[in-house]
Order: structure tokens, then sequence, then C-alpha cells
């Protein structure tokens, strides 16, 4: 792929977010032109070094037109003669900028095009794929004294205790499990799994989801850690709260069923089924009562009335969708297909309503939203499943 002078200049004004409304037009065309160039400008935005780097180069430039690639040489040569150290060729970009723009004065286009070369395969690598089919895999158990186990999602809960064993009797660990271990469950996509804790609560995880707790609680507190999306149903004990650490906030309770989803790290929602829990964050509190949802964002906390049941449907393996914004929805997709979802272009605002079966093959999933006017272009490559996204 070859890169012109002019679209050279509209990447770099755009990572310097100072693109005319004809230039965001011209870059528009170019990157619809073709999905390599499309792919190419994803991966090249994915680059934070990369971006921090023209960035300076940028403002370099516009300090001092008339002297500054002398004054970039001047600092290459001096940073060569302190080090006398050989390059190694998986140096850092950072290192490669200053040495590309002084040694061999190559341009803006060439410096990308190594860039993104240089940590990615060729697009050769692309596959074109028709389906992905909805898959149960197995989950992972790691305890902390260095035992790793497979976890079947097809043989009912996992029970935790003395011994760890599925909810029907068979025993996936036999020897005896004392002391202080602690263990970290891990789903991933495609996979969900019960959960049965030593004092009885249950814990259901959705995909891509990461639990840390005691095999054995302490006689005072109940504490487990979440990252992704989980159900709890906490037994009932007033004399010993239960704890939910996740993403920033702290959940506490004595008995009661909520959903907390973390999959976004700039969002955190808590969804209240039955009972009540308080929630604390950034040093703000909450008490939520039944049908209320807390939500953490940018640091602070708010609350409003909804309907568990927009939030739990994943419990019954559906993707339900009521008033759900397009985003929303394929986030929601792609955690559970395995995807990174890529949009061609500013996506027209669409919302989303009817329930989906996550048993269902990606294709079939993507004819329903189809009828909403959503095109989509399903790929692999260098072993990532990418959904291309335009409406």
């Amino acid at each position: 792929m070859r890169l012109t002078d002019p679209i050279k200049q509209l990447i770099l004004k755009y990572i310097g977010d100072n693109l005319s409304s004809d230039e965001k037009a011209d870059l528009k065309l170019w990157l619809d032109e073709s999905a390599q160039h499309r792919i190419f400008f994803e991966e090249l935005l994915k680059r934070d070094d990369l971006i921090n780097d023209l960035n300076q180069w940028g403002a370099l430039q516009e300090s001092d037109p008339m002297d500054w690639n002398e004054r970039l040489k001047t600092k290459t040569l001096e940073t060569i003669r302190a080090t006398a150290v050989k390059p190694s060729p998986i140096r850092s970009i950072k290192h490669l900028i200053p040495y590309a723009a002084a040694l061999l004065c190559i341009g803006l286009g060439s410096l990308i095009y190594i860039a993104i070369n240089r940590q990615t395969a060729p697009l050769g690598n692309r596959i074109v794929l028709n389906d992905v089919e909805a898959q149960s895999n197995q989950a992972e158990i790691r305890l902390s004294n260095g035992k790793v186990l497979q976890v079947s999602s097809q043989k009912g809960a996992l029970v935790s205790g003395h011994h760890l064993q599925y909810e029907d009797g068979t025993m996936l660990q036999s020897a005896a499990l004392n002391g202080n271990i602690t263990a970290m469950v891990s789903t991933p996509a495609g996979t969900m799994l019960q959960m049965i804790l030593e004092d009885g609560s249950q814990i259901t995880l959705n995909a891509k989801t990461t639990l840390k707790y005691p095999l054995h609680f302490a006689k005072d507190k109940r504490v487990v850690e979440i990252d992704g999306e989980a159900y709890f149903k906490i037994a009932k004990n007033k004399k010993v709260p239960f704890q939910v650490v996740s993403n920033g906030q702290l959940i506490e309770v004595t008995g009661t069923e909520f959903n907390v989803n973390t999959y976004s790290k700039s969002q955190s929602s808590t969804t209240l089924v039955e009972g009540s829990i308080n929630l604390s964050a950034q040093g703000q509190t909450l008490q939520l009562k039944p049908n209320q949802q807390a939500i953490l964002a940018s640091g602070q906390l708010s609350q409003k009335t909804v309907d568990p049941n927009n939030y739990i449907a994943w419990l019954d393996n559906k993707f339900y969708f009521n008033e759900t914004d397009l985003r929303t929805a394929l986030q929601l997709i792609g955690q559970w297909y395995d995807l990174q979802i890529i949009y061609k272009q500013p996506i027209k605002e669409t919302l989303l309503y009817g329930e989906i079966q996550r048993t269902k093959s990606l294709s079939a999933v993507l004819k329903i939203l189809e009828r909403s006017h959503i095109k989509f272009e399903l790929i692999e490559e260098n072993g990532i499943r990418k959904l291309f996204v335009s409406n």
C-alpha cells in the first residue's frame, strides 16, 4: 500500500485533531476505498507511542521551521555518541523515529509504514470469515498453591470448600484444600459458569470474567473481587457481611441478589434485584433498593430506576435489547463471540429491540441486526477476529 503525501498529512492532522471539514471528507474517502486502508488506519491509531512521537515531531516543526531538522540531527548524534551501542532490530518506536529522521531522512509515510509493519504481520494474513459458531469452552481455576485446573461449564455449578467438585458430586480436586488458599476463576468468550462458595452464596460468571475469592472465608468477613460481569445471590448472614470489590468500588451486603458489570473500565453498573446493598466509591456512598441501578463513571456515583430484567437476560443465555444503542449491543456481541469491533465510519444512531439466543451462530445474529440497515464484514487477522461495522 502506497501512502501519498496528501494522505500522510491528513493522517498527521487527524492525530493532532486539527482537520478541517474538507480534510475530514478527504480522509473518509480514502478510508472507504478499501478494507486495507481501514485496517492500516485502525492499527495505526492503536499505537499510542507512535502517536505521541508524531505529535512531538509536528510540534517541533511548528516551533521553529527553519532549524528543527538540524537540531534533531544534533540531538540524535549526541545520543549515538553517549550510548555507542548498536541498535537492536526490535528497538522501540521512540528510538526509531529520531534515528530515522536524522540519519535516513525518511518521510512521514515511511515512518508510519515501518512502525506498523514492525509490529504487525502482513495484510496477507487476513482471512475473510463467513461465520463464528457459539462455543462453550472450559473455564480455568488457578489456586494460590500453584495448581491450575480446567473447569467444565457443562457439569453444573462448581462447589468450593475443602474440595473442589461439581454440583452433581463429580470431583474436580479430591485432595483436601485447607488453610488460606485463594482461587482465581476465569471464563473465556462464549462461556458462563455457575459457582457455589463455601458459605452457600451462588455466583454466575458471564463470559470473559474473572473472580478472585478465598476457598475458606474468614470468621468476620466475606470478600471477593470481580472483573467482568457476574450475578450474585448472597447467602444471608447479618453477622458477617459479604463484600464485592470491583473496578474501584465496594459493594457490601448481608443477603441479597444483584448484578455487577465492569466490562467497561470507564463505567461500572450495579443492578439490584432483591434486598438492599450499600455501595461506596471515590468517597461517595449509595444505598440501593430493588429495581435501582448504581453507575460509576468518571469518578462519580449516580443511581436510577431500571427494569432489572434488561440487565440479567444473559443468565438465560440471551442478548436482550430494549432501546439499546448499537454500540452497546455490539460490545455485548463482541465479548461473547470474542470479536474486535471496528467502525468503518461514524455510525448513525440506531436503537435495537428484541432478544436473541446466544447459542446462535454469529452469522444468524448478524442477519437479525442487518434488518436495521447495518452492514458487517468479518475477517480474521493474526488470530484476531474483527467485525467491521457500517450503516
